[in-house]
């Protein structure tokens, strides 16, 4: 199953948009397109034109999550458990592979990702949304951690990220039943950071984008990477990253740009560098 126009991406000034492209099956995800989507980030991760990432779907929804075909185990691709075929070193080793490496991806590429969310998010394509660092969504949004319907286990780091966005009894509830959450409970529980009008999920996540890329990005990209790393980190070690944080993004112009324009009570001008 190959993967070629099944993503798209753009440039706005600044801000990268990832878009998942199967409009006519709501963006289901398959092994390829995952393996190239974290391909994709791991090249993204080093361009430094691209400062800030937006991670959409195509035609009103987000991503209905594993590929039925794939899933199914008749794809050529085989599934653990479910194909006859034999399966590679590389899958008998992780058998989420793909999948999952995207949602690593997502965290690893040391930018900040943005998710634009409408309609159907579920299963892999929850857990995306989920890694991303916040979500803008409208009234259309259906939220599911699928998985267990089909009689599967989660995956793709729904279980770590979402007792850590929603309460954990919402994230027992959503992992135990895959029952269907509508926008205006997914914002109460903040798996939606913004709820916005309808149509209106992609401009209020790209102006958000934009304001970050406008910024001192060596500053934002760490400040990030620390938060992350701070749920398993202790208090110690933290103060001790962020020191060594501070005197990395003291080296940087944008450091010296924002000093002088405090001082001269004017808005900087940063330059990512």
């Amino acid at each position: 199953m190959g993967s070629q126009d099944e993503y798209l991406f753009e440039m706005d000034e600044g801000v990268g948009i990832v878009t998942l492209n199967r409009p006519e099956r709501m963006n289901p995800v398959h092994w390829d397109l995952c393996k190239d989507l974290s391909a994709l980030f791991h090249r993204l991760r080093t361009d430094d034109d691209v400062r800030v990432i937006v991670l959409r779907g195509a035609g009103g929804n987000f991503s209905s999550g594993g590929d039925a075909e794939f899933l199914s185990g008749n794809s050529d691709r085989p599934i653990p458990g479910l194909s006859e075929q034999p399966l590679e070193r590389y899958q008998r080793k992780t058998p989420a592979g793909a999948f999952a490496e995207f949602t690593r991806w997502i965290i690893e590429v040391g930018k900040p990702v943005i998710g634009a969310v409408e309609g159907v998010c579920m299963g892999a394509g929850l857990a995306y949304a989920l890694a991303c660092d916040r979500r803008f969504g409208d009234s259309t949004v259906r939220m599911s951690a699928a998985m267990v319907r089909l009689g599967f286990a989660p995956d793709c780091g729904i279980t770590y990220f979402l007792p850590r966005v929603a309460r954990l009894p919402m994230a027992l509830n959503m992992i135990t039943t895959g029952r269907i959450v509508k926008a205006e409970e997914c914002f109460k529980e903040g798996l939606i950071d913004e709820l916005v009008e309808d149509g209106q999920a992609l401009p209020a996540a790209l102006a958000y984008a934009k304001k970050l890329a406008e910024g001192p990005s060596v500053a934002v990209d760490l400040a990030r990477h620390f938060i992350y790393r701070s749920l398993g980190s202790s208090l110690d070690e933290m103060l001790d990253y962020e020191g060594v944080a501070a005197v990395m993004s003291a080296l940087t112009v944008d450091a010296r740009e924002g000093t002088s324009a405090f001082l001269e009570k004017r808005k900087p001008k940063y330059k990512g560098y």
